[in-house]
C-alpha cells in the first residue's frame, strides 16, 4: 500500500512539474509578448513624435516660404509701380518735348506773321506817299 501511495506520490509530483514548467513557459510566452508590445508601443509612439515633428518643421518652413513669397510679391509690386512711374515720366518728357516744338513752331509763325505785317504796312506807307507825292505834284 506504501508502495502505491509513493507511486502515486511520484505521479502527482511529475504532474505537478509537468504544469509547473507549463505555467512557466506560458509567463514566459506572456512577458515575451508583452515585452514585444511594449516595443512595438514604443516605435509607433516615436514614429508619431517624429512625425509631428517633421510637420512642425514642415510648418515653419511652409510659413518661411509663404513670407518669402509675400515679401517677394510686394518687391515685385513695387518694382511695377516703379516701372510705371518711371513710364509716365518718360511720357511727361515726351510730352513736353512736344510742346516745346509747338512753342517754337508757334514762335516762328508768329514771327513770320509780325514780318510780313510790317512788310504789307511799308508797302501801304510807300503806297500813299506815292499817292501824296502825285497828289502834290498835280
Amino acid at each position: 500500500s506504501s508502495g502505491i501511495n509513493a507511486e502515486y506520490g511520484d505521479s502527482l509530483l511529475a504532474q505537478s512539474k509537468n504544469q509547473n514548467e507549463k505555467l512557466k513557459d506560458q509567463i514566459s510566452d506572456l512577458t515575451q509578448q508583452i515585452i514585444n508590445r511594449g516595443k512595438i508601443v514604443q516605435d509607433k509612439d516615436e514614429q508619431v513624435k517624429r512625425l509631428q515633428s517633421e510637420k512642425k518643421k514642415s510648418d515653419e518652413t511652409n510659413k518661411k516660404l509663404a513670407k518669402e513669397l509675400a515679401d517677394l510679391t510686394e518687391s515685385v509690386n513695387g518694382n511695377r509701380i516703379v516701372k510705371d512711374l518711371r513710364e509716365k515720366l518718360v511720357d511727361e518728357k515726351e510730352r513736353y518735348r512736344r510742346l516745346e516744338i509747338e512753342l517754337e513752331r508757334f514762335k516762328t509763325a508768329a514771327k513770320e506773321q509780325l514780318m510780313k505785317e510790317q512788310s504789307v504796312n511799308k508797302q501801304l506807307r510807300h503806297v500813299s506817299l506815292d499817292r501824296e507825292r502825285n497828289m502834290n505834284s498835280l
